[in-house]
């Protein structure tokens, strides 16, 4: 509930000085006809040191307001009161000139005191802005449960300039230590920044006041909001460029009911007084020191189609869209400086309203951030380096692990079992790990949609997602969203970047997942997705399974590799039924009895990497005894390329997978263009002794 009071108390601030400028309008406000006149013309032949005396072609038909402003001009804002008072002293008009002076004088002291008074205001507002960022919660937070941010907080890698669209493709399509070569190769075209450095001048001498951080949902824009507000309370940060820092949830101005000021508004957000908040605003010293932190732009409910007023009293209230249009593009506050976060899908928008801004794109840690973040996380070492080890022997979680929500989501299931053995750990699937990502995103990045709009923009978008696994594609144009439905929205933001390109002298926009593990595990959700219309009757084999059978999948399918894996890691029972309790979103196992056919069909003694590896994705143990038992001989084969031996994934789910048998024997077991290290045989060698022949 938020409660606007029609007044507010007297601000510490007290009463705001004046600018010269006004001094010498209230003492020539004050003079006669005759006596302004008097003024004028003496002033047009006023010499004062190397100055030349304004022209009296410009003085003769100049108001109060003329006259100020080109004194000021003339003679800078002090100089114009000592010309002022001498020409009154020399025309014989004592009195205003010693009522000017002694205005100038009460009001230096006042200038003074304010300053004075508000070095003790900046204090206490440091140490309370301090106090209410210091703390952070997460998504599964109790009551009462948070984290220090500034032990948790890890730093991001972020970057300046233009996409390019090759390098694009490639990061989307990379993983593990190709997408960290990536990565590591933009740091070098790409100007890395930090936010210590957001407003420095860069190498033509450009010095922004709007600075855009752009991002995928869980990429950490609202993680580095907070920290620069932390940093700046501490004195850490930006503590000679800005006096006053302040916060704008856009999640929570949306809550806002009837009209507004920007005062009000800004009063919400930090808890000034109207008062203290119009002696900052209004004195245009500070307003140079003032840096406004607008959060979550994209997440802005737009409902005004066009302006219907014009707002520039900062004490003016009127509906929030108005002041924020105002604030964004700086026709209130111009001389402040501003820094926004959004996601990409939203920079079209924001566009409308911003020019002359610096854009930095948010890409998550690299991989000394990852290992730092882990260790911040679990706190001891041991765990920390065990939870690490496990998530670089996938490659494909590892890479995913680079945006930090996926991270938060890999630690916080790793952490339920940290204390049991090491085999209960290694059983959380990639598909698990995917689901509670798609979930925090559901729930925690989208939560003013209905179920009912969640699932159906999802559905859409397991469509797209479809579509391009299946074609090879991964940079989609505006006509393929509307193919299937697709809008720009908030549901839609959280699975969608937008990526602007060059071309020639113009840009293309395309549209993407943040990596292509994400597309492809919603194609394989596309397939077990209730969209709430019965569209799916019937057992039916998804399109994605290739091939007469299982067996004879990988020939010609590599690139549907992944997407089927998460598909048999859909059938597991228990990870559906959890995702779909939390968030009310239903997942079908029709295809289940049509896709187990398929992989018992023609079942042969050879199975290849991705055989086993989506046999280990259903963690269904009977399934996969199923399977495998009917071979009394098992040929594992690799390719010229396969380095799964090298860091132990593959070995590990193979044990899972032998360790179904039990009693069965195998009679003989032979690998072929695979290397077997000392490690993955110390792993393999309790089930191996159930073979009568290794080779």
């Amino acid at each position: 509930l938020i409660v606007l009071s029609s007044g507010s108390a007297t601000g510490v601030l007290g009463k705001l000085p004046q600018t010269p400028g006004d001094l010498i309008v209230y003492c020539l406000e004050d003079l006669k006809g005759c006596d302004f006149k008097r003024f004028r013309n003496k002033l047009s032949d006023f010499y004062n040191e190397d100055k030349l005396p304004i022209p009296q072609e410009k003085l003769e038909n100049a108001d109060w307001i003329t006259t100020k402003e080109l004194l000021i001009v003339t003679y800078g804002d002090e100089g114009a009161l000592d010309i002022t008072i001498d020409v009154l002293s020399l025309i014989g008009l004592m009195v205003p000139a010693n009522d000017l002076q002694e205005r100038r004088e009460q009001n230096a002291k006042l200038k003074k005191m304010t300053h004075d008074n508000r070095s003790d205001f900046r204090k206490e507002y440091r140490k309370s802005a301090k106090q209410k960022f210091q703390r952070i919660k997460h998504y599964n937070s109790r009551m009462g449960e948070a984290v220090h941010l500034q032990k948790r907080f890890t730093t991001l890698l972020m970057r300046k300039g233009p996409q390019d669209k090759k390098r694009k493709e490639h990061e989307i399509r990379g993983s593990g230590r190709i997408h960290l070569k990536i990565m590591e190769k933009g740091q070098d075209k790409y100007s890395p920044t930090t936010i210590q450095t957001l407003f420095d001048a860069d190498e033509n001498g450009f010095n922004p006041t709007i600075v855009v951080l752009e991002g995928p949902a869980g990429i950490g824009k609202t993680m580095t909001s907070k920290k620069i507000m932390l940093d700046w309370a501490s004195g850490n940060l930006y503590h000679d460029k800005f006096d006053f820092v302040f916060y704008l949830n856009c999640r929570e101005i949306n809550t806002i009911s009837g009209t507004i000021s920007l005062v009000g508004l800004l009063s919400i957000a930090c808890g000034l007084s109207s008062d203290d908040l119009m002696s900052i605003l209004k004195d245009p010293g500070s307003q140079r020191k003032l840096l406004t932190i607008v959060d979550g732009f994209d997440q802005l409910r737009w409902t005004l189609e066009e302006e219907s007023e014009v707002c520039l009293d900062i004490s003016m209230e009127t509906h929030k869209e108005i002041i924020l249009r105002r604030l964004l593009s700086k026709q209130v506050l111009p001389q402040s400086s501003l820094i926004i976060t959004t996601r990409s899908l939203a920079m079209k928008k924001l566009n409308t309203f911003i020019h002359d801004s610096r854009n930095v794109e948010i890409q998550g840690f690299t991989s000394e951030d990852r290992e730092e973040y882990v260790h911040k996380f679990f706190g001891k070492k041991e765990d920390a380096d065990k939870v690490i080890s496990i998530i670089k022997e996938n490659e494909v979680l590892y890479t995913m692990c680079a945006v930090p929500v996926t991270c938060w989501v890999v630690c916080t299931a790793m952490k339920q079992k940290i204390r049991k053995d090491l085999s209960s750990i290694q059983c959380i699937t990639m598909t698990s790990i995917y689901l509670l990502y798609l979930e925090v995103l559901l729930t925690h990045h989208s939560k003013e949609q209905s179920v009912h709009r969640k699932q159906t923009c999802l559905k859409k978008l397991c469509a797209l997602a479809n579509q391009g696994v299946l074609n090879k594609q991964i940079l989609f144009e505006e006509k393929d969203l509307e193919r299937h439905g697709l809008s720009l929205s908030e549901v839609e933001s959280v699975f969608l970047n937008e990526n602007i390109f060059r071309r020639e002298v113009r840009t293309h926009t395309r549209y993407s997942f943040i990596h292509l593990s994400v597309q492809e595990f919603l194609a394989a959700l596309y397939y077990v997705l209730d969209d709430g219309f019965g569209f799916m009757k019937g057992a039916f084999l998804p399109e994605i399974c290739k091939g007469k059978s299982f067996n004879y999948f990988r020939s010609g399918f590599i690139h549907l590799a992944l997407a089927v894996q998460f598909l048999f890691g859909l059938l597991h029972e228990k990870s559906v039924k959890t995702f779909s309790e939390s968030t009310g979103i239903n997942i079908s196992l029709r295809a289940r009895p049509a896709m187990i056919k398929w992989a018992e069909k023609d079942i042969k003694q050879t199975f290849y990497i991705p055989t086993i590896s989506c046999l280990y994705e259903t963690q269904d143990e009977d399934f996969i005894r199923r399977v495998m038992s009917r071979c009394s001989s098992l040929e594992l084969h690799g390719s010229r390329t396969t380095h799964f031996w090298k860091n132990r994934n593959y070995c590990k789910q193979l044990r899972y997978c032998l360790k179904t048998l039990k009693r069965e024997n195998v009679q003989s077991l032979k690998v072929h263009k695979l290397t077997v290290s000392p490690e993955c045989q110390k792993i393999l060698s309790p089930l191996l002794h159930r073979s009568q022949k290794v080779k």
